[in-house]
């Protein structure tokens, strides 16, 4: 545990240092709120009816751009090999997917401030639930998938090609559980059952996930 966060710190550190999602991800959010916000039209009705899915549609299209955090640095800069050798399998893979997930639940808490603003569409407490575990969920997805296609070339397209249908689940739940009126608990349950099966899954694979 002690090395996870280790790790988990030293990916918010190389974030603070390359920004990287700082002066990609944050414009992007920032243009698809906007142009998704004119392309629906002055309407307040159908913006406040579509705001929850495009909260969770930005973050399902940033994630490949944050996703090259999971291994690909590392390999290119010639240190993901020094990396594995220095910390255990399972404790390496919880703090790519801790480090990933704050970069994820940051990305979905901008993108939900800036849809309740400019759309406006007001988030009931279920929403605010779904931000953590969808995020949860699609981080760990996105470490096993990363770190295989660690040596791929054209990584981040076939990286979206996987991950993407993958996490409709999570886009599904999200949407609802972000939606005023809806019965939000079959969701919560299934957006908990998803996150469960994920992590489970990935911690069965995870000595595979790190070989080459």
């Amino acid at each position: 545990m002690r090395t996870a966060l280790i790790l988990v710190r030293r990916e918010l550190r190389l974030e603070a240092s390359g920004r990287e999602a700082t002066t990609t991800v944050l414009p992007f959010v920032l243009a698809a709120v906007l142009l998704a916000g004119l392309a629906m039209g002055p309407s307040r009705e159908v913006l406040q009816s579509v705001g929850p899915g495009v909260t969770w549609l930005v973050v399902l299209f940033a994630a490949p751009a944050l996703a090259r955090s999971v291994a690909a640095v590392e390999r290119d800069e010639g240190a993901w090999d020094t990396l594995r050798g220095l910390a255990p399998p399972l404790a390496l893979v919880a703090g790519k997917v801790g480090g990933l997930w704050l970069h994820y639940l940051a990305t979905w808490a901008v993108a939900a401030v800036l849809v309740t603003i400019m759309f406006p569409a007001p988030m009931p407490w279920p929403g605010l639930v779904a931000g953590p575990m969808g995020t949860l969920g699609l981080a760990a997805l996105t470490v096993a998938f990363g770190a295989l296609l660690v040596g791929a070339r054209r990584r981040t397209g076939l990286l979206a090609v996987l991950l993407l249908p993958l996490a409709l689940p999570v886009l599904l739940a999200g949407v609802t559980m972000g939606t005023p009126g809806q019965d939000h608990t079959p969701w919560t349950v299934l957006l908990l059952a998803y996150d469960l099966l994920v992590l489970v899954t990935v911690w069965a694979v995870h000595p595979a996930l790190l070989e080459e």
